[in-house]
């Protein structure tokens, strides 16, 4: 199902390309900000595949890898100074508690 991903993410590409008339970016930021895209994404997968073809149940490893939005709301208030809500710090526990379960 990840190989459909880099497939799905090919019409967004061309789409942007297109939006900005097939010009590329020359600065060395911007090809640098692609480059550890590129890169950690393909890690990302690399440890994903891993971790299917490891000794790990498989269900297991698709509910844990399901929960990375933890990741993105943790950066947002460590970095953004995001605020959360009761309701969402509460999800936050259940999905560490799912976690938990999911992993025993």
């Amino acid at each position: 199902m990840q190989y459909l991903f880099n497939w799905g993410g090919l019409p967004v590409g061309l789409l942007f390309l297109f939006l900005r008339r097939f010009r590329m970016e020359k600065t060395a930021v911007g090809i640098t900000y692609g480059l550890i895209v590129g890169v950690l994404s393909a890690l990302g997968q690399l440890a994903l595949f891993a971790a299917y073809s490891g000794p790990a149940n498989t269900s297991v490893v698709t509910v844990l890898t399901s929960l990375y939005p933890i990741v993105t709301v943790v950066l947002a208030v460590i970095f953004l100074h995001e605020r959360l809500t009761k309701t969402q710090i509460a999800g936050l526990g259940f999905a560490m508690i799912a976690l938990v379960i999911f992993s025993l």
